[in-house]
């Protein structure tokens, strides 16, 4: 019965990617992941006693299936990180069922029916790897009495401190500076135009040029 369910998930859904495998591996990831629900979705209507289904019928149920399966996800990660906890434990699950509507207890029945039908592993697809970001630097080993579940410390720059004051004297120097840079601008002057750089000529074609 698995392979009708298999022949009707491919057959019946008449699936929009056909046996086309894309350039991308995250692409792939995903097509494998769909053709995965669109098996489940046909083993459940041959369950049913379906024979048949048209192409509309089976992407209207297989997106059915996948929404409710992030909504489930989403809502178990939303109590595990409520109990400030990083990995969802079957608690987080059992309440997202319950408000989902579900009743827990006809769970484990309904896992052990008879006319259940057995799908085959699919195809391990690798996860498309998701690129690392630059560091900078270094990055502190986690100290002994931080626990594991911790995330890393990040880059250095992101805390460490840099000192933003001046080395002492520093202002005294460059005012110091500037005050010996005025002299040799003016001996500088004096140099190329004689004179009428200290404004002592009146006939200095460089005045008459400002002048105008």
């Amino acid at each position: 019965m698995a392979d009708a369910a298999a022949a009707a998930g491919a057959s019946g859904s008449g699936t929009r990617s056909g046996s086309k495998q894309s350039p991308n591996p995250a692409g792939n990831y995903h097509l494998a992941r769909r053709r995965t629900l669109q098996v489940v979705v046909s083993s459940l209507l041959t369950e049913a006693g379906f024979e048949r289904a048209e192409k509309a019928s089976m992407e209207t149920l297989t997106e059915m299936l996948q929404s409710c399966i992030s909504e489930m996800g989403r809502s178990a990660e939303s109590h595990c990180e409520h109990t400030a906890r990083t990995q969802p434990a079957l608690s987080d699950v059992v309440v997202t069922l319950v408000e989902m509507g579900f009743n827990v207890d006809t769970l484990p029945a309904y896992a052990k029916r008879s006319q259940r039908m057995v799908i085959t592993a699919p195809p391990v697809t690798n996860q498309p790897v998701t690129p690392k970001a630059l560091t900078a630097g270094q990055n502190r080993p986690r100290p002994p009495h931080v626990p594991s579940h911790f995330p890393e410390f990040p880059d250095p720059h992101t805390y460490i401190n840099t000192p933003t004051f001046s080395e002492p004297g520093l202002r005294e120097k460059a005012a110091s500076q500037r005050l010996l840079s005025v002299p040799s601008v003016v001996s500088h002057l004096s140099s190329l135009c004689g004179a009428c750089a200290l404004g002592t000529s009146k006939s200095c074609p460089s005045r008459e040029k400002r002048a105008l």
